[in-house]
């Protein structure tokens, strides 16, 4: 019986096979490796830390904005905004709707005729509704000592504003952050300057006190919110990440003739322009106080109203009697000293206007 032989196969093709078999290999494991790549989306930068014991976790790079990086399979991604944001104070549609109260400037109390006392008293109390834009600074440049680093680490991290992930950023502890970094850092800045204007021009933005204000308080501002994060972490709308920029700075100069501040305009370049505020509305604290001021304004202006009447009518008088005791003349007398006292009583942020059934006007101070 002869038995059926084995053709042998040959040593190449083996090898030809093995040698595809890994090729195949190498190419699934770096398409695998390419599909779980780390992508920053346009609008965030990446902060990549390796794994370490514990809480020791080692910057290695910034993923930028719209690149890829590998993929963390034991370490830690924190994704951080690039975008510009914005502080806003608004009674509706705001970040918070509780406005920063702030005293204004002190007057003198006056006597019951009038006429100031000599003892200060402080002003009434206003509310302020700013807004501020901002980016953070997201340079990277340097490494583990760049400002978004630094920025993260001091920071960021404490407030947990993102967490390990690509979509790991919180849009409620970034806002809780800018509460007890950006926020403080407003009032106390606002409240330095607020006390510098009558409660009266800051409500009604008298020769444009708003802008004056806002310009005031942009070094004062930039100094405590550097204190707050230990660095020129927030910048402003001019900012460009990782390049210089010119922007301008006011400096104060002087007054106008109002007695106002006056500033001139310094050119400035560098990478991280100041964060400005910018005044959007101002209003008296207490609506009692609001009331009283605008009843204060109508008795002034019915009294100047009154005086230009009865000017008229005691030239009339005067011309036909030739005398100065004529009950025009009188009438005209009492209403220029009704005048006077509006006017006082409109300096005095405590002096209230009690108008009678006649129309005639009486005033009264007392602290509120």
């Amino acid at each position: 019986m002869n038995k059926e032989k084995r053709q042998a196969r040959p040593l190449g093709s083996r090898r030809a096979r093995r040698a595809l078999a890994v090729i195949l290999a190498v190419a699934a494991l770096v398409a695998g490796m390419t599909a779980c790549a780390t992508r920053a989306q346009s609008d965030s930068i990446i902060l990549y830390y390796a794994s370490g014991a514990g809480e020791d976790k080692k910057f290695v790079e910034c993923i930028e904005p719209g690149t890829s990086g590998k993929y963390p399979v034991d370490d830690e991604i924190f994704a951080l905004p690039t975008s510009l944001r914005t502080w806003n104070i608004r009674p509706d549609g705001g970040d918070t709707n509780v406005p920063i109260n702030s005293g204004s400037k002190p007057g003198q109390q006056l006597g019951p005729d009038g006429k100031p006392t000599g003892v200060t008293q402080a002003g009434p109390e206003v509310s302020i509704w700013p807004t501020a834009d901002f980016y953070l600074n997201t340079d990277c440049a340097g490494g583990e000592s760049s400002p978004i680093v630094q920025f993260w680490q001091k920071t960021g991290r404490r407030y947990g504003i993102s967490e390990d992930g690509e979509d790991g950023f919180k849009l409620d502890r970034f806002v809780n952050m800018l509460k007890n970094t950006l926020a403080p850092a407003e009032e106390a800045a606002i409240r330095q300057q607020t006390r510098l204007y009558s409660a009266d021009d800051l409500d009604a933005n008298v020769n444009d006190v708003w802008t004056i204000l806002s310009r005031q308080l942009g070094a004062e501002f930039n100094r405590q919110l550097r204190d707050k994060v230990g660095g020129d972490y927030f910048c402003g709308p001019g900012f460009v990440r990782g390049q210089d920029v010119d922007w301008i700075e006011y400096v104060a100069d002087g007054v106008d003739d109002n007695g106002l501040p006056k500033f001139r305009e310094e050119k400035k370049r560098g990478k991280c322009p100041p964060v400005r505020i910018t005044i959007t509305d101002v209003a008296f604290a207490n609506g009692d106080v609001a009331k009283a001021r605008a009843n204060v304004y109508t008795a002034e202006q019915n009294a100047k109203a009154a005086l230009i009447d009865a000017q008229s009518k005691a030239d009339v008088a005067a011309k036909l009697e030739k005398v100065g005791n004529s009950a025009a003349y009188v009438e005209l007398q009492r209403i220029d000293a009704q005048l006077k006292a509006a006017e006082a009583c409109r300096a005095n942020p405590n002096c209230t206007v009690i108008i009678d059934g006649s129309g005639g006007a009486g005033l009264t101070v007392g602290r509120r």
